[in-house]
């Protein structure tokens, strides 16, 4: 009798986790990049856990989700995705975790086409994927998430609405330093680690001279090197940017031909532990962007 009670008892607990973990996971949000975790954070607060599904600092193109991940995934209400054929893997996961679930938050954004042999090389999508390197961009992206958050909870409609105006002005603010501090450096040059920038320098007149393409997949030949050199030379471009993290030697070697200096930018796509740790965001990393940027015009 005693044995019977407790297989009810142990059975009962097992059930009761399980419901626990149900009701957990249909509090989560999932996000598919790191600018767009930035977002979904600020708006939800405290109502929502926000997953970002690549782990911190970890490439992303060409990342497939793990079997656990999807099993995670499908649990939640809602999965935040940048579209534009950044996620190579949400069409294959779309039927295990729920196709209404996946969500893109490109809605409203003027894209910048691609070319015939950018599109060859980024091998998915008509148009550069890189978004969130407008902050302009990110209002739009910003409102699309609030929406879609107020309709998995409209009863917080106004929690979520103050939030989002908090956000808008936080990024008004940085958009209004960009365009202030550059608005005497239209038609200026940077030399960027891959083709990635192309929102940015659309929003303040500026032109990026990539040294690899979409994908940042492979180093450049020596013909390409040779190019970049030539056409920084006439541009009178003197700073050539590599990727936080990532290797300077390509950028050092150009830098060398035209008697200049390197720095680092964020492409902002993924960030890492050691930037998490020293507190640092999205509006503080575009923040030095934008102070590395200047400096290379001096």
């Amino acid at each position: 009798m005693k044995r019977k009670i407790f297989l009810i008892l142990l059975l009962s607990l097992i059930l009761v986790s399980c419901t626990n973990k149900n009701n957990d996971n249909n509090k989560n949000i999932y996000t598919s990049i790191y600018p767009i975790e930035y977002l979904t954070k600020e708006i939800v607060g405290d109502k929502y856990k926000v997953i970002n599904i690549i782990p911190t600092g970890v490439e992303i193109h060409g990342w497939e989700p793990s079997m656990k991940t999807v099993a995670s995934m499908s649990d939640s209400q809602l999965i935040l995705v940048n579209g534009l054929g950044l996620e190579s893997w949400a069409d294959s996961v779309s039927e295990s975790v729920g196709e209404s679930k996946i969500v893109e938050v490109n809605k409203g954004i003027d894209y910048i086409k691609l070319t015939e042999t950018e599109k060859e090389e980024h091998s998915h999508g008509d148009y550069d994927p890189h978004i969130w390197l407008s902050i302009k961009n990110m209002l739009v992206m910003a409102k699309n998430i609030e929406e879609e958050v107020v309709k998995l909870d409209p009863e917080n409609k106004s929690y979520y609405e103050k939030n989002l105006e908090r956000l808008e002005s936080s990024l008004k603010e940085l958009d209004g330093k960009f365009e202030t501090a550059l608005e005497n450096y239209s038609g200026k040059a940077i030399i960027v680690p891959h083709d990635a920038f192309g929102y940015l320098v659309r929003d303040y007149n500026l032109k990026q001279i990539p040294i690899e393409g979409i994908n940042s997949s492979s180093e450049p030949d020596l013909g390409t090197v040779a190019k970049i050199v030539d056409k920084a030379k006439s541009d009178n471009v003197n700073t050539v940017f590599y990727e936080y993290g990532g290797s300077d030697k390509i950028a050092k070697t150009i830098a060398k031909e035209i008697s200049g200096e390197t720095k680092e930018i964020y492409s902002l796509e993924n960030i890492t532990d050691e930037l998490i740790k020293n507190n640092e965001d999205y509006y503080t990393l575009m923040e030095k962007n934008l102070n590395n940027i200047l400096e290379s015009f001096k």
